[in-house]
């Protein structure tokens, strides 16, 4: 097997109903099994689209796919960093309204 077979290979597993796309919700289950049901389960289906999905039509084909594994993008990665992308804007909301406030903080 060449690099393309076991592209598709993969891409079928991921292509649940073989319309030759993953599609959201086929995304979606994908996602939520490594995330085991987290809420930020649709953000990060939402940054993955955002990154793969290169027209816009709300579905992954399989050259998009491709080009994504090619590059070496990892799905896990996009959820990291959109977790990490939350977390600096929880902190710095925090530190806007006062909640978090270094100056309140005692050394012991």
């Amino acid at each position: 097997l060449d690099d393309d077979d076991h592209l598709r290979r993969a891409f079928d597993v991921f292509d649940v109903n073989e319309s030759g796309f993953i599609e959201v919700e086929e995304l979606r289950e994908a996602v939520g099994e490594s995330l085991m049901g987290s809420s930020s389960e649709s953000d990060v289906v939402q940054a993955i689209l955002s990154e793969v999905d290169l027209d816009k039509d709300g579905r992954i084909s399989y050259e998009e796919f491709a080009m994504m594994m090619r590059r070496g993008t990892d799905w896990r990665k996009a959820s990291r960093q959109y977790s990490r992308d939350r977390f600096n804007s929880l902190s710095t909301r925090l530190l806007r309204d006062g909640s978090l406030n270094p100056s309140s903080y005692s050394t012991r």
